[in-house]
């Protein structure tokens, strides 16, 4: 822990020159007009066991550099090229409530105020400018974006993620009026045989694919079960009661990587909160078939760093990247489901396989030796961050928030 401290009391002087000397020129403080409720007694690494601290220290530093990557207006920087200190473009409102997310999640497990704080006021920031109203229905909101440009389905999931780990969210009124609206619009895009698509008026919204369908489904069900944990209400258990089949049929048609990630979370927490053995069913066939495409320990010495990693598509052996993330989240879900149903085996074959993921994951991570080749007044505004594969060094706050989401999940819901 004297490690990560040290590392905090260096980035933080140094920051206004490093990432932001990319174009912002200012430390990144973000007001606001009230700390969230931490527990004022930080974490201490001695509680957790030696076989997880470095996960834990891991984790530890990716909060570190999320809070730096924050702008004093409240968004954080989308990602750029170490090698050429050039800002990436891309920036989306996904991404945005993602890192929200996960800075949340994070702060919350570590209990730091700072982050925390910074958490909030990035909520408040996205969910007031970036979100509207509906003209014609003042209890529903949604981006500001044409659907076109943002999927309303995932982006006001991922923002209602974002609200509800915050630590102590039901304290947050303003928040959680924001956050009813939001949850009003998923509810309104599902359809009766149980599937979410976005709607404009009489014109129902499809993506490229099934897959890419049911992918923004899940994280809008994601949402409405994490909301459901501190506003309950029978009709969002019911929504996910009747989505999951509808899902679950869908993906024994065409098994993908991408449904799995994204669907696991909501029905693992559903599980958590309901004990219905129907949403414990899904989880599990879906997570029994995703452990088989694991890249295992290979004889080529030139594939030994592809060991825990997972295929970016199930159809394709391709060398794993910075998407393993995903799957990290879906199995730290799973093994909180075979813990909570006493599923002993299936609890050891997901742990096995997802700390073996971690592990591959932990080596697309900026350490100090790994940033050693770096000016030191630049050094910290990459330290923690995770970057997309072992040939590609840049970086975007989406690739941590994927890393950082699952290394806490298992720390919270697995090792606790």
């Amino acid at each position: 822990m004297r490690t990560i401290l040290k590392l905090s009391c260096l980035i933080l002087p140094l920051f206004a020159v490093s990432l932001f000397a990319l174009g912002q020129g200012k430390t990144p403080v973000v007001p606001t007009s009230r700390v969230p409720a931490v527990d004022s007694k930080p974490r201490d690494d001695k509680s957790v066991p030696e076989s997880a601290q470095p996960i834990y220290y891991s984790a530890a530093r990716a909060l570190e550099w999320l809070k730096l990557t924050n702008k004093p207006d409240g968004h954080f920087v989308y990602g750029f090229q170490p090698a050429l200190r050039v800002r990436l473009d891309g920036d989306n409102l996904l991404s945005q409530a993602g890192a929200t997310f996960a800075l949340a999640r994070a702060a919350r497990y570590f209990r730091d105020p700072r982050g925390a704080a910074i958490a909030k006021q990035a909520a408040l920031t996205l969910v007031n400018l970036e979100w509207m109203d509906d003209p014609e229905d003042k209890s529903v909101r949604y981006p500001v974006p044409p659907p076109s440009a943002i999927n309303r389905l995932s982006a006001n999931g991922m923002m209602l993620s974002a609200i509800f780990e915050l630590p102590g969210p039901e304290s947050y009124k303003d928040l959680l009026d924001q956050a009813d609206r939001l949850a009003n619009y998923l509810r309104k895009q599902q359809r009766d045989d149980g599937s979410l698509f976005v709607a404009v008026g009489n014109n129902v919204i499809h993506g490229s694919s099934d897959e890419a369908d049911a992918d923004h489904a899940g994280w809008a069900l994601q949402g409405i079960i994490r909301s459901h944990k501190h506003r309950p209400a029978e009709w969002k258990l019911d929504l996910l009661r009747k989505a999951r089949p509808y899902y679950h049929t869908l993906w024994q048609g065409k098994k993908n990587l991408s449904t799995v990630c994204s669907h696991t979370p909501a029905y693992a927490e559903a599980y958590v909160q309901t004990r219905d053995p129907d949403f414990a069913d899904t989880v599990f066939k879906m997570n029994d078939w995703l452990i088989d495409l694991q890249y295992r320990e290979d004889a080529d010495s030139s594939r030994k760093h592809w060991t825990g990693g997972f295929p970016a598509r199930a159809d394709r052996k391709d060398a794993p990247d910075i998407s393993s993330a995903l799957t990290a989240e879906s199995l730290a879900d799973a093994c909180r489901v075979a813990k909570h149903f006493g599923d002993l085996p299936r609890l050891q074959r997901y742990e096995r396989a997802l700390l073996i993921n971690l592990h591959f994951l932990r080596g697309l991570q900026y350490t100090p030796a790994k940033a050693e080749h770096f000016v030191d007044a630049f050094r910290p505004s990459i330290l923690g961050a995770f970057h997309a594969s072992h040939h590609d060094g840049n970086l975007r706050i989406d690739y941590t928030q994927h890393a950082l989401c699952a290394m806490v999940q298992y720390l919270e819901g697995v090792v606790e």
